[in-house]
C-alpha cells in the first residue's frame, strides 16, 4: 500500500473527503517526522513507539570492491518499536502452522498444492516460501513488496 492508496482508505474509514485525508495524512507524517529530527520520541499507548537512535561509526566493506574497507560515519536513524496490540492483531491474522522442516541450515521449501477438503472448509494452511525468501498464504492478499 502506497500513500495514495493510504489516504483513500484513510478517508472511506473516516467519512472525509480524499483531498481532506491526504492533508491530514500530510499533516501526521510531517508532524512525526518533526519530533523525530528534534530527537523527541512519539508513542501511541499499545501501537507503537517511534524514536531515533544513535548509530556508531564502524568499519565496512566496500560493496563495490569487497578487498577495501571504508568507514562509515556515525548517524541517528529511525526507529519504531510496535506495542503489544498491534502486534497481538498481527498474530491473530496468521493461523498456527508447523515450522517448516530445516535441513543443513537452510530452510525448506514447502509446495503449494490444491487445497484440501479440510483447507476448503477454512482450516489453516502452511506457510509457503515464495521465489523472493518471503512467507506467505498461499491466495491471501500481500503487501506489493513482497510479490
Amino acid at each position: 500500500m502506497n500513500k495514495g492508496e493510504f489516504a483513500e482508505a484513510l478517508a472511506e474509514r473516516t467519512e472525509l473527503s480524499k483531498a481532506a485525508a491526504s492533508r491530514a495524512l500530510d499533516g501526521i507524517l510531517d508532524t512525526l517526522t518533526e519530533a523525530m529530527v528534534e530527537r523527541d520520541e512519539v508513542s501511541f499507548s499499545g501501537w507503537g513507539k517511534f524514536s531515533t537512535q544513535r548509530r556508531k561509526g564502524r568499519e565496512a566493506h566496500d560493496p563495490r570492491n569487497p578487498g577495501r574497507t571504508i568507514h562509515v560515519a556515525p548517524a541517528y536513524v529511525p526507529k519504531f518499536k510496535a506495542g503489544s496490540v498491534l502486534k497481538r492483531e498481527i498474530a491473530a491474522l496468521v493461523p498456527e502452522a508447523a515450522p517448516a522442516a530445516v535441513t543443513s541450515g537452510r530452510t525448506a521449501t514447502a509446495r503449494v498444492e490444491a487445497p484440501t477438503p479440510a483447507e476448503a472448509d477454512g482450516e489453516a494452511r502452511p506457510l509457503a516460501e515464495s521465489e523472493d525468501g518471503h512467507d506467505r498464504l498461499p491466495g491471501r492478499w500481500r503487501p506489493l513488496a513482497h510479490r
